[in-house]
């Protein structure tokens, strides 16, 4: 009978769990439309209104405010300090309370028997009620499991720290993108509008020059020239016309604005002089080595791989546990129906002694590929850091030979235009010289828009932050007033300066 019943349990848990096995089960069009429309309405709350023309700050501003990957990377940091706490708590000794009811159909009896004679000795008896509660409340504490907590809680600071390098290389990004989106949206803004209509005059230009080269009213050769020379033009000014469309999409992304928003930018009075970066390669240099994000996270990195070598060894030494409990039992046979217990045992694993000396040289080799890897990047951060600045040197020289070139056409422009002479051929020389003055007045624009994407490169490239503190509370004008007032004191040359080294100690010294 008993066999039989043994069975039929087996079988109820097979049963039991064959139906909670768990398959895939892909989300329905429905859900997947409801949780589409959400976030679409979601992604742009809680954000305050653009009521007025955007000033380049105020684009950072709400770009460190309520871009969706500078989010991220604060929410990751968040959780990162979260683990830190679960990390601490995870130090304290242990201590657990339980309580239960414990009951059986017969009762717990024995009997003795005589090792010699084989015979009982006693009758059977009981010491246990059938049914009883149980209750205990025990201390515990591992001195072994609190040196290891202790280093993985060191670890996980690391983290936290690491994440919040990782938040600063999103900001080094943002202002790169900014500076460049920005720049290229406030010119399109200011020169687009011009472009359609001198785009029109020269295209009805050229159909008007290959009129005159058919009926061979002027040279062959004069006309021809002149169909290149604006075909020319017409294909600069077109490339710079879908080049400029694209940004004010992009700053709408990077700001977190609905992508067919109306907002406006700020139109300065007449287009600003790119600023002139007065810090030297070599200052740029020990700037990046200090302040660069992927360093100092390698730092943290390096200090995560080390406590990792001290928490392996620890695990070698012998664990010492000090349990210390309350207990209750209601089973009427005790004489003592509470008591207190405490004691101590020790534990040595051996097989992690034997294998002591491999996770050692495991958790140096690990130690060594982190100094490695920071050295690899401190190597590619001065590559960067230097091309990044003779990038910037080119596109200020390409910026002031625009600016000769545009000065040099729109005089021309004024010049034809000045000509009373009014007849087809001055009217051609009109319209050439027009679409010549708009494209190196727009070569002009985008090569101070290249300026500032040289200058944001820079600034990615050695790392600085000018957002200090929190800013979730912050209102946008308030954090924009804020980055104003850092950036022109970086355009002005005031870079953060490096601490001085503390000099090592005479008895340090002396040992050298």
């Amino acid at each position: 009978m008993h066999y039989y019943q043994t069975f039929g349990t087996a079988l109820l848990a097979v049963a039991a769990l064959t139906s909670c096995s768990i398959v895939p089960e892909p989300i329905n069009a429905q859900d997947r439309l409801a949780s589409m429309l959400g976030d679409r309405d979601e992604m742009y709350n809680h954000q305050e209104p653009i009521n007025q023309p955007l000033t380049f700050y105020d684009a950072l501003a709400r770009a460190l405010k309520y871009n969706y990957d500078h989010r991220l990377t604060l929410m990751e940091a968040v959780l990162q300090d979260s683990q830190l706490e679960v990390a601490t708590v995870n130090m304290l000794p242990r201590l657990a309370i339980s309580a239960g009811y414990q009951g059986r159909q017969e009762e717990l009896a024995s009997s003795s028997q005589s090792i010699t004679t084989r015979k009982q000795s006693l009758e059977a008896s009981t010491s246990q009620d059938t049914s009883r509660g149980v209750a205990d409340l025990a201390f515990t504490w591992n001195l072994l499991d609190f040196g290891v907590s202790y280093f993985q809680a060191k670890q996980q600071a690391d983290r936290v720290l690491i994440a919040q390098e990782r938040r600063r290389k999103v900001i080094n990004n943002l202002i790169k993108e900014v500076l460049s989106a920005y720049w290229s949206a406030n010119i399109a803004d200011r020169v687009l509008p011009k472009l359609t209509p001198v785009l029109a005059e020269a295209e009805e230009a050229l159909k008007l020059s290959k009129a005159i080269g058919e009926d061979r009213l002027q040279p062959v050769v004069g006309v021809l020239e002149y169909q290149r020379s604006l075909l020319r033009t017409i294909a600069q000014l077109k490339k710079l016309k879908a080049d400029l469309s694209m940004a004010k999409p992009k700053l709408a992304g990077l700001i977190n604005a609905p992508m067919h928003s109306d907002f406006v930018l700020a139109k300065p009075d007449k287009t600003p002089e790119p600023p002139v970066l007065k810090a030297t390669p070599a200052e740029l240099e020990n700037l990046g080595l200090f302040f660069r994000p992927e360093l100092r996270e390698e730092v943290y990195q390096e200090r995560i791989s080390r406590n990792e070598a001290w928490k392996e060894m620890l695990k070698v030494m012998p664990g010492v546990t000090l349990p210390l409990s309350a207990n209750w039992d209601s089973n009427s046979f005790l004489v003592h129906s509470m008591w207190l217990e405490a004691g101590a045992r020790t534990t040595f694993n051996l097989v992690n002694l034997l294998a002591a000396p491999k996770v050692w040289k495991t958790a140096e080799t690990q130690i060594e590929v982190s100094r490695t890897r920071r050295k690899a990047l401190s190597v590619a951060a001065l590559v960067q850091i230097n091309i990044g600045y003779q990038q910037y040197l080119k596109a200020l020289d390409g910026y002031q030979s625009a600016n000769d070139l545009s000065k040099i056409d729109e005089s021309l422009f004024k010049a034809v235009t000045d000509n009373t002479e009014v007849d087809a051929g001055s009217e051609l020389d009109r319209i050439h010289a027009a679409t010549a003055a708009l494209a190196s007045q727009l070569e002009k624009e985008q090569s101070m828009s290249e300026v500032y994407t040289a200058l944001g490169n820079i600034y990615s490239s050695i790392g600085l932050d000018p957002a200090t503190g929190m800013i979730e509370h912050v209102t946008v004008r308030a954090l924009s007033v804020q980055l104003e007032k850092t950036l022109t004191s970086w355009y002005a040359g005031n870079l953060p300066k490096l601490p001085e080294a503390q000099a090592a100690p005479q008895a340090e010294l002396s040992r050298q």
